[in-house]
């Protein structure tokens, strides 16, 4: 989930395909949109679609590293078009990525 509270948006990606449940969006609409006087936004990109249960945190990690590469800040739905899994190699990727990380800080 992006959140941009000046917008009043969140950006909701699952790699399940699964809506936003209504009692998080009804409190991410007290918190965010009352203070602002108005309704949240919430916007469903095309994602990817985890094929296994224990994927998702990989999946998560890749749109991070996308959104903050790529400085995406706007036209998520122009940004993220596909629901293909991601590929093996590129979970791999991460793993390796993530593991020299906290090796390097611990």
């Amino acid at each position: 989930m992006v959140i941009i509270p000046k917008q009043c948006k969140i950006i909701w990606f699952c790699s399940l395909h699964r809506k936003m449940k209504n009692d998080l969006r009804t409190m991410l609409q007290g918190v965010i949109g009352k203070s602002r006087g108005q309704l949240v936004q919430i916007l469903y990109p095309k994602c990817n679609q985890q094929v296994d249960s224990w994927e998702c945190g990989f999946y998560v990690m890749c749109w991070i590293k996308t959104i903050i590469r790529a400085v995406i800040t706007d036209d998520w739905n122009e940004r993220f078009k596909t629901t293909s899994p991601i590929a093996e190699d590129t979970i791999n990727q991460i793993r390796q990525e993530w593991t020299a990380y906290l090796l390097q800080r611990w």
